[in-house]
């Protein structure tokens, strides 16, 4: 039997995908995870970690609110909606996420853990995959392994026990944190929310000094105003990707703080344990926040590591000298090692970045009709929801959408705002009240 649609990765971006089609008519999809079970960023599941995201925003509630597979019926079905109902604010914590994702995929036939996909090549008119469970062939193929974590050029082969990325965060053992000289380089939510981490190890538990490094100016909040949110519509995607590439870089630039800021109740959190540290504490650890520094060189030492650092603003060069660093330094793309039998098929930019068509499918040199999807692959394309939550589930209705006929609407409009210029200037609606004629205003004692 061939498949419509095989995925590889059974992570939210797929799951959203399975979900969605389950049920479908006509549609037979099988999707392969590496993992025994579901994991969702296990070295980053600290205490208290929560999303950053409404719990609408879940596999397939903006989509389909009747499906089967939302959160609030994950909380109906495991006993606890009355109770998440009461919380003063629903927000949903990092391991309760994974546990609906785990629920979800639980449910779904189609979804196999622990079943690798070791190649994938193209003969004839399918995709066929090698899986540790045996051969399968599909019509299209949907790629949702993930980012990878970005280590940056100064440390490239350098990673250990002691020198690691955020993504392993979780692995760290007690031993390398207690007593001793710990560093952090990255101002965003992961970086924020190891700082806080490392902050409420108390007494012997705790690092000897901890330095938080950032090449930003500040440490800033996540921007999520409501017309900011906008640019998390399928509306503002359409647009975006539509736009030439070299405007599309300078707005994932200008919108960094939408995406990739750090949630404001986690930054006063950690601003305020260190005032605790600082000045109320018993046992003070040095705490030393350094914004604005660039990282350029970093050496191994008898007694640890060296950071080269340089003052952004001036240039001025410091020395950082840390038992242990933390690199929260984010995720990039890379092309997963199952594809290297396409690889000379599908084009890649000089940055290494996909140019996805518009349905998330990369326009690669076999027949139109076997289409290949890369999902969380799209930022330079579609924008900075891509890698996000929000709008996973509209990604899905679109991939489905192009292969099959669907219930849903992937095209319909969202958005309060209007992106593109739709007609001429001179015919937009515009009423204007003259000043003499408008509405006579009272001043307020409290303006």
């Amino acid at each position: 039997m061939t498949l419509d649609l095989a995925g590889v990765g059974a992570g939210p971006a797929n799951l959203c995908v399975a979900a969605l089609a389950d049920g479908l008519p006509g549609v037979r999809c099988r999707f392969f995870d590496r993992q025994p079970v579901q994991r969702w960023h296990p070295g980053l599941m600290l205490p208290g970690s929560v999303l950053q995201v409404s719990h609408l925003k879940d596999l397939v509630t903006m989509v389909d609110p009747t499906s089967p597979y939302t959160f609030l019926n994950f909380l109906a079905r495991t006993g606890r909606l009355y109770r998440f109902a009461s919380l003063p604010r629903q927000v949903i914590t990092r391991r309760e996420y994974e546990s609906y994702l785990r629920w979800v995929a639980g449910t779904l036939p189609q979804v196999r853990f622990g079943c690798a996909v070791e190649e994938v090549t193209f003969t004839g008119d399918a995709f066929r995959l090698a899986t540790a469970r045996g051969p399968y062939t599909a019509t299209h193929l949907s790629v949702g392994t993930g980012p990878v974590p970005r280590v940056p050029e100064p440390v490239a082969g350098m990673l250990g026990p002691t020198l690691l990325h955020s993504a392993d965060f979780g692995y760290l053992p007690a031993t390398s944190v207690r007593g001793r000289r710990v560093a952090v380089v990255g101002g965003g939510q992961s970086g924020a929310e190891v700082v806080e981490h490392l902050l409420g190890l108390a007494g012997d538990a705790a690092p000897r000094e901890l330095t938080w490094v950032n090449r930003r100016h500040g440490f800033q909040p996540l921007d999520d105003s409501p017309f900011t949110n906008e640019w998390f519509h399928p509306d503002y995607v359409r647009y975006f990707h539509g736009l030439a590439p070299a405007r599309r870089k300078e707005l994932l630039g200008a919108q960094q703080l939408a995406s990739d800021g750090i949630s404001a109740d986690l930054l006063e959190r950690v601003y305020r344990r260190m005032y605790e540290n600082d000045f109320v504490d018993e046992h003070r650890v040095p705490c030393a926040v350094l914004p604005g520094r660039e990282l350029h060189r970093v050496a191994s030492t008898v007694d640890g590591w060296r950071l080269d650092l340089a003052q952004c603003d001036t240039g001025a060069p410091e020395t950082l000298r840390a038992d242990t660093v933390v690199l929260a330094t984010g995720y990039e793309f890379r092309l997963p090692e199952f594809l290297r039998p396409l690889a000379d098929r599908i084009p890649v930019a000089s940055d290494g970045q996909l140019a996805l068509d518009a349905d998330y499918s990369v326009p690669w040199d076999g027949p139109a009709g076997n289409k290949l999807f890369f999902l969380n692959a799209g930022r330079h394309s579609h924008g900075i929801a891509d890698p996000n939550l929000s709008l996973a589930s509209w990604r899905a209705a679109t991939v489905l959408s192009s292969i099959a006929d669907t219930p849903w609407d992937a095209g319909a409009t969202t958005s309060t705002s209007r992106w593109a210029s739709t007609v001429p200037h001179e015919t937009v609606p515009h009423e204007t009240v003259p000043y003499e004629t408008a509405p006579h205003r009272t001043e307020s004692a409290d303006r």
